[in-house]
């Protein structure tokens, strides 16, 4: 699934007319829709709800929307708040992968200079895009430069200039039209086991998951949920993979199997060696599980060892 970061910078401490906050509220709507337009199914990642935005120091987003010129994007926003992962999304995101990471804004930069930036580093992480608001000209710009530094293995910081892909208008998206690329379809488990290698080339299956797989049927209410989280398990990995820290960002929850269930994680991988799967997300509905290992050679990929019902429950 499309994973989009608002850039929790561009929030505008300043004051400003209300008919200005109202401009980048319209500016931020028309954008969201030009990404739904591209890839219906996306998640909106941010630092606190949409209603809680600044669009500046005088003026929220929950303020603003109820006006009544403008009825249309306040309807329109309700319905991507659903979408919206609230609270300590982006806590969450930072406090697994991001402990020995940090991204921010340059020293010489028109603003924010020297802030940390955690919207526009996980856009730059995850190879996805950051929206913003066009507060400022400099959050209108295509490419925005961010410092990242790293611990090295002799725990040393190490620095790199890098780009974060960015947008703030309709026409910011259409720039960047290749990122936006839209999941394909797929309509049943036997065309997802089929098409493997292809959607998730840094995820590999053992051989009880084919069943599993394939035991989803066109309709099936588990077969969207499960490729969705093993879309965004292929996103994690594959930053991983490119970025070399020491765990991935995961887009959403992952945990450790429980001392006491740890046999129920155990199975035989291609070769035949036994592996314990403890690491898993969950999907809904029916108590759903996928469990995998990390694993770093030939290159660092995740293993699949279930997918379906929570394991011991049937």
């Amino acid at each position: 699934m499309l994973q989009i970061f608002l850039n929790e910078r561009s929030f505008e401490d300043a004051v400003c007319d209300r008919n200005v906050a109202k401009d980048r509220l319209k500016a931020l709507t028309g954008a969201i829709r030009a990404i739904s337009a591209r890839s219906p199914q996306f998640v909106l990642n941010g630092s606190c709800s949409l209603a809680e935005i600044n669009l500046s120091g005088n003026w929220s987003l929950a303020a603003i929307r109820n006006d009544y010129d403008c009825a249309d994007e306040s309807i329109y926003l309700k319905t991507v708040q659903d979408r919206f992962p609230f609270g300590q999304a982006l806590t969450e995101l930072k406090g697994q992968a991001f402990e020995n990471l940090e991204y921010r804004i340059p020293l010489n930069a028109a603003c924010g200079p020297g802030t940390e930036a955690i919207g526009l580093g996980l856009a730059h992480y995850f190879d996805c895009l950051a929206l913003s608001l066009t507060s400022h000209d400099f959050w209108r710009a295509p490419l925005i430069a961010l410092t990242k530094s790293a611990l090295n293995s002799e725990g040393e910081v190490e620095e790199q200039s890098v780009v974060a892909k960015n947008a703030a208008t309709e026409d910011g998206i259409s720039h960047h039209a290749d990122v936006i690329v839209s999941a394909p379809v797929i309509e049943s488990g036997v065309q997802l086991w089929q098409e493997r290698t292809a959607l998730f080339p840094h995820l590999e299956f053992i051989p009880r998951t084919r069943a599993q797989l394939e035991g989803m049927p066109q309709g099936h209410p588990c077969l969207a949920p499960v490729f969705e989280k093993l879309l965004g398990l292929e996103s994690a990995v594959a930053a991983w993979n490119r970025q070399e820290t020491n765990y991935p960002v995961y887009p959403f929850g992952v945990n450790g199997e429980s001392r006491t269930r740890r046999a129920l994680t155990a199975f035989q991988d291609n070769s035949g060696t036994l592996r314990y799967f403890e690491d898993h997300a969950k999907f809904t509905p029916d108590e759903g599980r996928i469990h995998f290992i990390l694993l770093s050679e030939p290159q660092r990929h995740a293993l699949i060892g279930h997918v379906g019902r929570k394991l011991g429950i049937g």
